[in-house]
């Protein structure tokens, strides 16, 4: 991909990633009360103090919905492997409460119930979108937005699936190593070739902002054929050949939605190279 972070802070992530480990843990664990003596605070203090203008640049670098949040990313890996997109939208409180849900089931009830800070969340993404390339699927999400608040989920659903759809076309076609060896699109290829990290890996905060929207990726790239039944979890195969109740509901269209404004940010926000047809 273009725009990578610069080599410089790409050399101190590795070492920084622990730090910001141990500061997430102790957000969600708080350490017992230790009092230092003061000329240990103040050394510790002079220590540290080089390493904030870095702390400080990483998190600006974020999408902004998990900047200075506290995240447990090891489990935002999980919740994005399972489809659910977390990248730019939707917010914090919300990304949180999607984290503490148990299961598939509980999940699409809390996007359902979040359903006006999704909006306006996906809305905000939208309109920091200033490349004029995107403007058309700038639009196009915008009026997503406008159905599902208007209570027209379908139509917002197939809609976004296709603006997501035609993004990932055009960041494909645009990085011949994502493409087959004939330089043509395929799923199955797309899906093996994306930045991609694990829950389990030591993986740098770096690579996992890189990887951070094609997370969802292969979960909503899963193939059906039937006799199998259809995903009730959104898919992009069940929202074309599928169309029915239990693949078009209110969090799959929100989930659609979510989905295209992530890329759609992060192209804009990287300056990714794409190649959309108009």
């Amino acid at each position: 991909m273009t725009n990578d972070f610069d080599a410089r802070l790409a050399e101190i992530l590795g070492a920084a990633t622990e730090n910001i480990r141990r500061t997430m843990a102790a957000s969600i664990r708080p350490a017992p009360k230790v009092e230092l003596p003061m000329p240990l605070r103040e050394a510790l203090a002079k220590a540290v103090a080089p390493l904030l203008p870095v702390l400080e640049r990483l998190n600006a670098m974020m999408p902004e919905n998990w900047r200075g949040q506290h995240l447990d990313y090891r489990d935002m890996v999980r919740l994005m492997q399972e489809g659910v997109p977390l990248a730019w939208v939707p917010p914090a409180d919300v990304i949180r409460q999607l984290l503490a849900a148990d299961g598939a089931t509980s999940r699409s009830k809390v996007i359902d119930d979040c359903q006006p800070e999704i909006l306006a969340s996906c809305r905000e993404a939208l309109a920091r979108v200033t490349d004029e390339r995107l403007a058309a699927q700038r639009e196009l999400l915008e009026e997503c937005a406008r159905a599902i608040e208007n209570g027209m989920f379908s139509s917002a659903q197939a809609l976004a699936a296709n603006v997501w759809d035609t993004l990932m076309r055009g960041i494909a076609f645009a990085n011949p190593d994502l493409l087959t060896s004939k330089s043509t699109w395929s799923y199955g290829h797309i899906k093996r070739n994306v930045p991609s990290v694990e829950a389990e890996e030591d993986a740098t905060i770096g690579e996992f902002r890189r990887a951070a929207i094609f997370l969802p990726l292969p979960k909503t790239l899963e193939d059906f054929w039937h006799p199998q039944p259809v995903p009730p979890s959104f898919n992009r195969h069940a929202t074309a050949h599928a169309t029915g109740s239990v693949q078009y509901t209110t969090s799959n269209a929100m989930t659609a939605l979510m989905l295209a404004v992530s890329v759609l940010r992060e192209i804009d926000d990287q300056a990714y190279v794409v190649r959309i047809h108009a």
